[in-house]
């Protein structure tokens, strides 16, 4: 085991690593969040033409909505947690190479919001849009659950209403 501390060129090219990992995983979000709205986009047509033509697969289609969802949350998830940590230990290593106004300490320090900021998060509007995507399939299925069947309504004839005239029944 080697107790001497790691030399100035060691932690400078693991600060180069985790940059790039962190800006990996900042921008993954993003098309993370596109690919799941271009999934859900993609299959309400398809749950609609099942719905409209009866068919259960509708079902099948809500479920796979949901499936992709619950998958992508995951990942947003999961992906948060990678770069939090690749911030934090970029904060470290900007300690370790003396450089305490770098990138990572700045976005440590702007972090911590109040007021409108608070809520003002790449983090929360993301969350709003995998909310939003679950709303509208919750909405989409319950209009789905709750609909009248349509009842085939046919033309009748008019009998006119003449007073003193007799319409015989048929």
């Amino acid at each position: 085991m080697n107790a001497e501390p790691p030399s100035q060129e060691y932690l400078r090219d693991e600060y180069k690593l985790v940059f790039d990992g962190y800006k990996f995983f900042v921008s993954i979000r993003f098309i993370v969040v596109a690919f799941a709205m271009s999934i859900q986009s993609a299959l309400v047509p398809i749950y609609n033409r099942a719905i409209q033509q009866g068919l259960p697969s509708g079902h099948a289609v809500f479920g796979l909505a949901m499936l992709f969802l619950v998958a992508l949350w995951i990942i947003e998830r999961r992906t948060i947690n990678l770069f939090s940590s690749l911030l934090d230990r970029g904060a470290q290593l900007e300690f370790q190479l003396g450089n305490l106004d770098g990138f990572f300490h700045r976005v440590s320090a702007i972090s911590p919001r109040q007021g409108f900021r608070l809520i003002a998060t790449h983090t929360k509007g993301i969350t709003l849009v995998y909310v939003g995507m679950l709303i509208l399939w919750v909405m989409l299925l319950v209009a789905t659950l709750t609909a009248q069947p349509e009842t085939e309504t046919r033309p009748h004839k008019e009998k006119a209403n003449v007073p003193g005239i007799k319409i015989p029944a048929q």
